[in-house]
């Protein structure tokens, strides 16, 4: 890395960090005992480490880096946060870089009044993280608001959560279920590649291997509640690697596994990609066969030859991971070699574990004192914490095997321990492309430009210049500027990318210079101020593609779509309509269609339970009724279960009436942890009857104060928020508008987008009435259907009858109103001056809705 431009920036092993690896090792090994130090998570000052089981439970479950600028918690925020959880304000003591309070809410011995047992917690200014020098008590700003919310023993519940993990009630959910062949598990399917044996329910025979190691950690956590996460058998990258590059292994070959099937893979990786062996090899890329949901209309899975990607990490690294969860995973270290003694190859190992045992053998044989040596046998061998695998055929295919794993980075083993500097790319054909043209080390992000796990922030550390070399469209750039923030912007140095190419492996295509736009990357301009060149390429890519930036889509609403143009991060949407009309069936499916494009989702749902809440939204993803009493249908319930825990929708826990700090301090914790881009409140009201004094005036003010926290949140955040808001009370079936909105004018003047469910008893439609965005204003119908849950644009004809007569509406009766014969519909009244510039084109079947409000 020597011929990347340095920079002088203060590394982890500087004297005034106490983080990890603070020049002590911090690992746990094999016996139980700790090897060294510990220091404080996220937290830079002054702080002793720590040692043995009891302080490893404290540990911080939510790494925040200490370069980390997206949090920039200010002193009123933190005494603020300390008087609203009954700190009194007088004895809280501002400083320039810290709030500190009088008593520690978390010491358990008390201070009997002695002046040298107070002001001993400490919190930062900027970062949030917090130190009692008294009873030790440490962690980030997430911990510090979690551990005062849910009281000293500091084990509340975060107040955010996923399908995924409600349904986990029990420790051996965790675990490798040999019946779940559902989407995202880990099912390696019947390739017959070496070390992968085809199952009949498509699972990978390497469940079987690494069970003492598994076991032993499964059975360590026993008595603590938290089991380590899944992991894949040591052989099993391996395996995938010498089914890629090596002669074909002696074994059982399934049909879909023929000698042209394997030659298909790598030359799509050596010529489409244009992607050396060599370096497939040194990344440890393989193939396997995985299966994925059927297209068909009978469902079930279908084959489909995979590449595979290892998320490879030592064994030390993977054990800070499962200390931020509170659990313990033990490994054994290696006895420091003898002067005397060769290191010894396992010939009958594949070439790839031979590769990475002599990466072992070259780290110890780095220049460096004793000292160093000593950590590094500490820290473990080179272990495999997932495996990604991306379908060849269907590039929206990928699974990462196991299920509910850890998070790792694709080629972290091929990284130097002495580096400095590192380029962390979007794909993982990025990563080995710029690897490949620089030689510079380099990995990929392991979900792409949507997210990047705390869980990862830990080892990168270390790092005194990160290059992020993302996508040059919308949301690549968008998740530069997240990741800068959340790494630390004063390391971090956006690569851009000439020549019109799109990423660094298209580049590499077209031969074009990748060491020149590494030596053009620069620091992400300053919030306030900027220049036209800082912006220039991506205003000219805005003009050249705009449909790039038209925000996220609703395909299951095309003409909706076209409306709205998307949904843009940064921005806010107010949703308002009658009791009854459908707004939370329309967010469910929005949300849905949201998180069918990777969207990361954050669902609040104040007025209807999350267990009920999922329950709607699994009809509407099956897309068709549930198996309701049936259980001989359960088997197939279970796979439709799976496949929805894959997608990335998360789940406030609160219920009823919530304080809308509380809220905005679960919407901070999911947009730092799972990069949540797009949050969904439902409803306004539930959130300021709470804090109201009873009077209207009350009431408005709350929610006027309400409302400015949202948007400003959208802003800072850079992510997306749905707000709904009730109506005020009107007549049945009238028309709404802007003002018929609960509350002052304050929701509609923040809002870029205020969208209208109206219902007039014959039919139903989607209005649009503000568009900040280019102006398009207009409305679209909305039809229910009945057997999914859902809203079409297209009239439900297995329900409404052709020559039956218009209904009409009772309580008993569906709120889906449609005529029941083809007609001309009237369009909703508009105001004079409002100009509809959108045309509503749904379908054929719908031209009755064409040429109105033109």
């Amino acid at each position: 890395m020597a011929d990347l431009p340095q920079r002088t920036i203060q590394s982890r092993h500087h004297a005034s960090y106490c983080g990890p690896q603070a020049g002590q090792t911090r690992w746990m090994s094999s016996n139980g005992s700790n090897s060294g130090g510990g220091g404080n998570l996220g937290y830079r000052g002054s702080g002793s480490g720590g040692g043995g089981m009891a302080k490893r439970r404290q540990t911080s479950r939510v790494f925040v880096s200490r370069h980390n600028q997206s949090l920039n918690v200010t002193a009123a925020q933190i005494v603020d946060h300390c008087v609203h959880q009954g700190m009194a304000l007088p004895s809280l003591r501002t400083t320039v870089t810290h709030v500190i309070c009088k008593e520690c809410p978390f010491c358990e011995k008390p201070t009997n009044g002695m002046a040298d047992n107070h002001y001993k917690l400490y919190v930062q200014i900027g970062g949030g993280a917090y130190m009692c020098h008294r009873c030790g008590a440490k962690g980030s700003w997430f911990d510090f608001k979690r551990r005062l919310n849910s009281g000293n023993n500091g084990n509340g519940p975060t107040e955010v959560t996923s399908f995924q993990s409600s349904s986990q009630s029990s420790p051996q959910s965790s675990q490798h279920n040999p019946n779940n062949n559902g989407y995202g598990g880990s099912k390696a399917g019947g390739a017959g590649t070496a070390g992968n044996g085809g199952g009949k329910n498509g699972r990978s025979n390497h469940q079987q291997g690494n069970m003492s190691q598994r076991n032993r950690n499964s059975q360590n956590n026993q008595d603590h509640g938290t089991h380590c996460l899944p992991m894949p058998s040591e052989r099993l990258a391996a395996a995938y690697s010498s089914a890629l590059l090596d002669a074909p292994s002696a074994g059982v070959k399934s049909q879909s596994q023929s000698a042209q099937s394997q030659q298909t893979v790598l030359e799509y990786l050596t010529d489409t990609r244009g992607l050396s062996k060599a370096t497939l090899r040194k990344y440890g890329v393989g193939k396997a066969v995985y299966r994925f949901p059927s297209s068909h209309q009978d469902g079930g899975y279908e084959a489909a030859e995979c590449v595979t990607f290892p998320w490879i990490l030592r064994a030390s690294e993977i054990a800070e991971q499962e200390t931020l969860r509170g659990a313990t995973y033990q490994f054994e270290v290696d006895p420091p070699p003898s002067s005397t003694t060769p290191v010894v190859v396992d010939e009958s190992v594949s070439s790839s574990d031979e590769s990475m045992k002599n990466d072992d053998a070259n780290d110890d044989k780095d220049e460096g004192d004793e000292g160093r040596e000593q950590v590094r046998r500490e820290e473990g061998p080179w272990t495999t914490r997932r495996i990604k695998a991306r379908a060849v055929s269907n590039k929206g295919w990928q699974r990462l095997d196991p299920a509910g794993g850890g998070w790792g980075l694709f080629g972290w083993h091929t990284v130097p321990a002495d580096a400095t500097s590192i380029v962390i790319c979007e794909g993982e054909y990025d990563a080995m492309a710029v690897y490949q043209a620089t030689g510079k080390p380099a990995v990929s992000l392991p979900n792409g430009c949507r997210s990047l796990p705390v869980e990862v922030l830990p080892i990168l550390e270390k790092f005194e210049e990160i290059y992020l070399w993302m996508d040059s469209d919308g949301p690549g750039q968008e998740g530069a500027e997240m990741f800068s923030k959340k790494i630390g912007l004063d390391r971090c140095l956006i690569v851009p990318t000439f020549g019109g190419c799109k990423d660094a492996n298209e580049a590499l295509l077209q031969n074009q210079d990748l060491n020149a736009m590494l030596e053009a990357a620069k620091v992400m301009p300053h919030e306030s101020i900027l220049q036209f060149d800082e912006i220039r390429s991506q205003v000219l890519h805005e003009i050249f593609h705009p449909d790039k930036y038209v925000g996220v889509p609703v395909p299951s609403l095309p003409s909706f779509t076209k409306l709205i143009k998307g949904f843009r991060r940064g921005e806010m949407t107010v949703l308002t309509g009658p009791t009854g009309s459908g707004k939370t069936t329309f967010l469910g499916q929005l949300s849905l269609d949201f998180a069918d494009q990777g969207v990361n989702t954050l669902w609040g749902s104040f007025e209807i339970k999350n267990t009920r809440l999922m329950h709607k939204l699994l009809q509407q993803f099956s897309r068709e009724p549930l198996p309701m009493g049936k259980p001989e249908l359960q088997p197939k319930l279970e796979l439709l279960a799976d496949r929805f825990a894959a997608l990335p929708l998360y789940f406030m826990k609160f219920h009823g009436g919530s304080d809308v700090d509380d809220v905005i301090d679960a919407m901070e914790y999911a947009t730092y942890v799972h990069d949540v881009e797009h949050i969904i409140l439902d409803n306004m009201q539930f959130m300021i009857t709470r804090n109201s004094g009873g009077g209207s005036f009350d009431k408005f003010d709350m929610q006027d104060i309400a409302v400015e926290k949202f948007r400003k949140f959208a802003t800072e955040r850079n992510v997306h928020v749905t707000l709904v808001v009730h109506p005020r009370k009107e007549e049945e079936f009238s028309k709404l508008d802007i003002s018929s909105i609960y509350g002052s004018a304050k929701a509609t003047q923040e809002a870029d987008s205020v969208l209208i469910l109206q219902n007039d008893g014959k039919r139903k439609y989607v209005e649009v009435k503000k568009n900040r965005f280019d102006g398009t204003l207009g409305w679209c119908p909305l039809y229910f259907q009945h057997s999914s849950g859902r809203y079409s644009e297209i009239p439900d004809t297995g329900v409404i009858q052709k020559n039956s007569p218009s209904p009409t509406r009772s309580a008993s009766t569906s709120t889906n109103l449609s005529p029941a014969t083809p007609r001309r519909i009237v369009a909703p009244p508009m105001a004079p001056q409002q100009t509809i510039k959108a045309t509503i084109k749904a379908s054929s079947s719908l031209d009755r809705w064409k040429g109105i409000n033109q």
